[in-house]
């Protein structure tokens, strides 16, 4: 009998922390997280399997999608209604997964509105949450703090003055760097990439990025590219566009086409079509600290369906939309958002900085800055650490008990 049960504890110590793990994200740039976390988490825990709401990165570190982003996807109040019913099925499917003990372990990155009820159920059945690159509550809706304090295991937070944030609230909050540091590698020949997008000597290199979804890529692309032909009608420039994964290409000629400018589509390059910009019109989100990353000067511009714009501004609690600007706490970027987001104004103010070397020059330095800040690169390293130490001491709890 004593050896029977000393096998059974021994087995039990001798597992895995998790078997498997349920992640959801529900943007692009959370699925490339999703990604570098799981590959991360599977070099720590022999055997892991994920499950789980991601895409491209997410299936091809080895998880089962049981929905793609490309379906829950959505920006704005009438796009979220087109999703609704689905996003209700996906509720109802992956809490019942939960609620009868599939997984060992919930890992959300971002996607609030349904994260946030996915931590519930999660909690609810004793299964452990994380929250991987948190949903910006510090930015608007700070009531959602208490569903994270409430729900939450372990924030794992990507800006530096996250940590205190939260945890001055009350929320168990570890800062392990940013992970999109993890995605940045050296593009190359930047010489030879300008060569590429069309770029000839003497021209200026102006990048758009009309966003990752084709609801908000439709509402900005002409706002853009009328901004773009505005600009060069003053100067000697060239136009390269960063067409997300998720976007066709043909969508975005059909508004190259509508404005009659000439421009170089580029799909799934963005990181190269910043660095080999002179400067970029970008689109408020997480490509603004992309961008950051690259150093290179911006315009940040923004413009959400009117109802969508009312209600974030009536629960807004900061002073900028850009991450740059919030990161650096002041603004070192112009951002033109909703009613001041014209092709005249964004054009002038390109054309305002394009031309003003000492300004693009200290821009760029305090993008430098804001680069510096975010730490080291290996975040999801850090984070996959934090988590497996955490299910350790939980798994180890059980035994003693």
């Amino acid at each position: 009998m004593a050896d029977s049960l000393y096998g059974l504890i021994n087995r039990q110590l001798t597992r895995p922390v998790a078997d498997r793990i349920l992640l959801i994200t529900g943007e692009e740039s959370g699925d490339v997280y999703a990604g570098t976390i799981m590959r991360e988490l599977s070099e720590r825990i022999e055997g892991v399997k994920f499950e789980g709401i991601g895409g491209k990165c997410f299936r091809e570190a080895g998880g089962e999608t049981l929905y793609d982003i490309e379906q829950v996807a959505s920006v704005g109040l009438g796009a979220a209604l087109g999703t609704l019913g689905l996003l209700r099925e996906a509720l109802l499917v992956i809490g019942k997964k939960i609620s009868d003990g599939e997984y060992d372990a919930v890992i959300l990155i971002d996607f609030p509105d349904f994260n946030l009820r996915i931590a519930k159920i999660a909690d609810t059945s004793g299964t452990p949450v994380f929250y991987y690159v948190c949903p910006q509550i510090w930015a608007w809706r700070r009531s959602r703090i208490n569903s994270v304090r409430k729900w939450v295991d372990m924030a794992i937070v990507a800006l530096p003055f996250e940590e205190e944030f939260y945890t001055t609230r009350g929320v168990d909050a570890r800062f392990v760097g940013h992970p999109i540091l993890d995605e940045l590698k050296e593009p190359g020949d930047i010489e030879a990439l300008r060569e590429e997008f069309g770029a000839k000597e003497g021209e200026t290199l102006i990048g758009v990025l009309p966003g990752s979804r084709e609801g908000e890529v439709a509402r900005m692309a002409s706002l853009m590219f009328e901004a773009v032909r505005r600009v060069g009608s003053q100067r000697k420039i060239r136009v390269v566009v960063a067409c997300a994964d998720s976007v066709d290409p043909k969508f975005l000629e059909s508004f190259t086409a509508t404005v009659n400018i000439q421009a170089k589509i580029i799909k799934g390059r963005t990181w190269q079509v910043m660095r080999a910009s002179d400067f970029l019109i970008c689109k408020s989100g997480t490509s603004t600290l992309l961008a950051a990353l690259a150093g290179t000067p911006m315009v940040i511009v923004y413009k959400a369906d009117f109802f969508t714009y009312l209600l974030a501004k009536s629960l807004s609690h900061v002073q900028w939309a850009g991450l740059p600007n919030l990161i650096a706490d002041k603004e070192i970027v112009p951002e033109l958002i909703q009613f001041a987001a014209t092709s005249r104004r964004i054009a002038d103010k390109t054309v305002e900085i394009i031309s003003d070397k000492e300004r693009l020059a200290k821009m760029s330095e305090e993008l430098k800055k804001v680069r510096e800040s975010l730490g080291e690169k290996g975040a999801a390293g850090r984070a996959a650490d934090a988590i497996v130490e955490f299910l350790r001491r939980i798994k180890e709890g059980a035994a003693t008990n």
